[in-house]
């Protein structure tokens, strides 16, 4: 009987170690984590495009055109929802700016060579039609890239930008004034959200934004040279009203009513700048220039049904209504419901 309970134990503590073991092997990871998108190169006509191709190939194409003064990787910013993006089945595609992060400067580049680089690398990639998502600073290249391609956009969607930059009211000796040259002695000032953005719920964004600053500005060196940014701003102005009578995509526009750098006459002059354009407007009230981010699951979600639902928290769980069924409650609010701690 006692060699019958010393058996009865060993086996037990046998079974033990083994599934111990067992288990133990579940914890080692059978692939790496991923630390962002790569940055890619292209050679055409002796000049190298720097893009991400972040997505299957399988997927719906998006050409992602980001703000004022930013690099490639500003992309990465959009990846607070990243597997949201992707269940959608949405490849998400970016081309660096003349003179930005490891793009190299060239003074006689301007909107329409960089459409032509956007061009060429998704010719490279096989793409002929996709969407198109220009943000802040980034949005008279996207209506410049639309003016050139209209046959290929399937559709556009606009946040926080203006109808049109380079006017004579908002040009000075041919150039916006430059309020960032200052500012990129200093990264950390750049970039930089207003204490009470709800950006400030989604870990590390902050800090990917001061990253991108010292990458545009610093990746060759310890000396920012603004040069780039000078040009860039001298072409919003060069380039002037940009003729968009033959766009007839649907246009979606994202817009917060406290943008500072945005008006009512600025929302309501898409319509007239895109004549042809279906324009479909998500307006915000008290929302400022974060709209961009804010409100990205909206955006993710035009962009993958052209439709005119709108997505809101609604008892902590997430519906997809028709706008014109949209009434003013304090029941709900605009988006995902993860977003709800910023409103308590």
């Amino acid at each position: 009987m006692v060699k019958r309970k010393i058996l009865l134990f060993v086996t037990i503590v046998c079974l033990f170690f083994y599934i111990s073991i067992a288990k133990s092997e579940d914890y080692y990871p059978k692939s790496f984590d991923s630390l962002g998108s790569t940055v890619k190169s292209l050679i055409i006509n002796e000049k190298a495009i720097n893009y991400i191709d972040d997505g299957k190939k399988t997927n719906t194409p998006v050409v992602f055109i980001s703000g004022v003064g930013t690099s490639v990787r500003a992309s990465r910013l959009l990846d607070f929802l990243r597997s949201f993006r992707e269940d959608l089945g949405l490849r998400l595609i970016s081309i660096e700016r003349n003179g930005f992060g490891q793009t190299l400067f060239n003074p006689l580049d301007n909107m329409a060579t960089y459409s032509q680089d956007i061009l060429d690398t998704l010719d490279h990639l096989d793409i002929d039609s996709f969407s198109l998502f220009g943000i802040s600073g980034g949005g008279p290249y996207a209506a410049k890239l639309a003016s050139i391609a209209p046959e290929r956009i399937e559709s556009i969607h606009m946040a926080s930008t203006l109808p049109v930059l380079g006017t004579n009211e908002r040009c000075n000796d041919g150039q916006i004034y430059n309020i960032y040259k200052d500012i990129f002695k200093y990264p950390m000032k750049y970039f930089s959200f207003p204490n009470d953005s709800p950006i400030h719920m989604i870990d590390g964004f902050q800090d990917t934004a001061y990253d991108d600053a010292a990458r545009t500005f610093y990746i060759n060196g310890q000396m920012a040279d603004v040069s780039p940014l000078d040009h860039e701003l001298t072409l919003y102005c060069d380039e002037g009203v940009i003729d968009t009578n033959s766009i007839a995509s649907p246009l979606y526009i994202y817009a917060g009513l406290a943008d500072p750098l945005l008006t009512n006459n600025d929302i309501n002059d898409w319509n007239i700048y895109y004549p042809n354009a279906d324009v479909i407007k998500r307006v915000y009230p008290g929302e400022g220039h974060d709209v961009q981010y804010r409100h990205l699951d909206q955006i993710l979600i035009d962009i993958k049904f052209k439709g005119n639902k709108i997505l809101i928290c609604n008892n902590d769980q997430e519906q997809l209504i028709n706008s014109s069924d949209l009434k003013i409650s304090n029941n709900y609010h605009y988006g995902l419901c993860i977003w709800d701690k910023s409103y308590n």
